[in-house]
């Protein structure tokens, strides 16, 4: 029997974007998607167990940033926020108000 299978595939899962005024530090460039990073054991081409789990952001370049988990927490909700507006699921007046309401 074959058994096939590998390790360090990564998978990205994309919250939202973020501008370099939403998140002040000289790391981020003008625009960047603040992501989950997973990386996978693979059996036969399938992910099926997650080995690392990385918290960050990615620019236009697909440069990845890495931040600490307490970071992405934080700007999270500004991110869903962020994606909801570019979606056009949300009014500008909502976004505005939601937005005042988180702080940001």
């Amino acid at each position: 029997m074959i058994f096939i299978f590998d390790w360090g595939h990564q998978t990205f899962k994309e919250i939202g974007p973020l501008s370099k005024t939403d998140f002040k530090t000289t790391l981020v460039p003008e625009m960047a998607w603040l992501v989950i990073r997973r990386s996978w054991f693979r059996a036969f081409f399938i992910p099926t167990i997650p080995t690392e789990t990385d918290y960050g952001l990615v620019d236009e370049n697909e440069n990845f940033f890495k931040i600490e988990k307490d970071v992405f927490e934080r700007y999270r909700p500004l991110a869903e926020l962020n994606a909801a507006i570019s979606k056009d699921e949300i009014s500008d007046e909502e976004y505005e108000r939601r937005r005042s309401e988180m702080g940001f």
